[in-house]
């Protein structure tokens, strides 16, 4: 064999281990089998608030760097206070391959990991026909996202929210009748909001039949 053959073969070898070593260590989304959120909780396992629909946005807006942190305040409330808390995410895959992932409470979710699907209405926040509301210098209150429900059972109720801000500012007994019905009929249902304020975005949890008030 000559020389020169011999060089091709160890290029194009190197390249191709240089190539598997490169997909190998991507993300998982980069490899097209990030996974999808099914369930979120967050919380002990005896005291826990369904967060699903908060965690599926933060991912989505892309978190802080890449990161969503783990908090009280991100995840809306402390839903066992003084103790120590996780969030658990239940996530499938494209080969319907189901995985549980467990985030420490002072801990960080990798926004790579997860796939989130969103339509346009989720992608918009109202950007149109808002004017001043989307500037961050504005100085009132932008409702982001809101959820209302229990466990499995929410609904989305960020227009509901958004019909009730007065002045840049929202108060409100949160009750079915204010959410526009009851989606989990029978459970101690929750309010989640997203919102943003002064630049900064924040959350905030109320259960059924206390008031919410923002800022």
């Amino acid at each position: 064999m000559k020389l020169s053959t011999r060089y091709t073969i160890f290029v194009l070898a190197a390249l191709f281990v240089t190539a598997g070593i490169t997909f190998l260590s991507m993300p998982t989304g980069a490899q097209g089998n990030a996974w999808q959120i099914v369930r979120a909780e967050y919380g002990t396992k005896n005291q826990h608030n369904d967060v699903t629909g908060m965690v599926n946005d933060l991912v989505g807006r892309g978190g802080v760097n890449g990161r969503v942190a783990v908090n009280n305040q991100t995840m809306g409330g402390d839903p066992a206070v003084g103790a120590e808390k996780h969030l658990r995410i239940w996530a499938r895959n494209r080969r319907n391959e189901e995985r549980e992932f467990d985030f420490r409470e002072g801990g960080f979710i990798e926004v790579a990991t997860f796939n989130v699907r969103r339509d346009r209405d989720d992608w918009n926040d109202r950007r149109d026909n808002s004017g001043d509301r989307d500037r961050d210098d504005y100085p009132g209150v932008r409702i982001v996202r809101a959820y209302y429900g229990w466990q499995g059972n929410t609904v989305n109720v960020t227009e509901a929210l958004r019909s009730r801000m007065r002045d840049g500012q929202i108060s409100f007994v949160v009750t079915n009748s204010a959410m526009g019905g009851d989606p989990a009929v029978g459970a101690d249902k929750v309010l989640v909001v997203i919102y943003r304020y002064q630049g900064r975005e924040s959350a905030a949890i109320v259960r059924e039949g206390n008031t919410l008030t923002i800022p």
